[in-house]
């Protein structure tokens, strides 16, 4: 699975396939140190149940979708100064993206870093979900994808480019 960076470190989902247990390697780009982090669920996950994002508030998010409900946490320092896990977000899928089989598992597939846009697969197809303001867009028809890493690219015209700039 793709890592996400949050606040100057790499975050990798480990999966154990003897107990479904999953836990998240922490690789501190700063400290050059690698840490383990539970998980907010325990117990068996299926596979594609979950993913890790970055939430547009700059926290570690850890989404898991259960049947048509898809619960996000989120990683923040609390007033003491502990880091934990809280919840940060409930959607009923059912009644945002069109789902024919409800029976039928969804998978999340990514995410946009630092925008609370997920991508799930149901069974008409790829969705973009803004977990936000729950505004759902068709992307693809359906097919099977495991994951799915968007990328952005800017572009900058010449005239935005100043005039020392040119002459190097």
């Amino acid at each position: 699975m793709p890592s996400i960076l949050v606040e100057n470190a790499l975050h990798f989902m480990l999966t154990h396939d003897d107990d479904d247990r999953i836990e998240i390697l922490k690789y501190d780009l700063s400290s050059n140190c690698l840490s383990l982090i539970d998980a907010p669920l325990s117990g068996a996950i299926v596979s594609g149940s979950t993913i890790l994002m970055a939430l547009e508030d700059g926290s570690l998010g850890f989404a898991h979708v259960d049947k048509v409900t898809l619960n996000i946490w989120s990683r923040k320092l609390d007033v003491n100064g502990i880091v934990s896990w809280t919840m940060h977000r409930v959607v009923e899928l059912m009644n945002l993206i069109p789902i024919q089989n409800p029976t039928k598992r969804l998978k999340l597939i990514g995410s946009v870093e630092g925008s609370d846009i997920i991508f799930i697969t149901a069974d008409l197809g790829i969705y973009e979900v803004n977990i936000r303001t729950l505004q759902w867009k068709k992307l693809w028809k359906r097919e099977k994808f495991r994951y799915l890493v968007p990328y952005m690219s800017f572009y900058n015209p010449p005239e935005w480019l100043r005039p020392c700039d040119v002459a190097h």
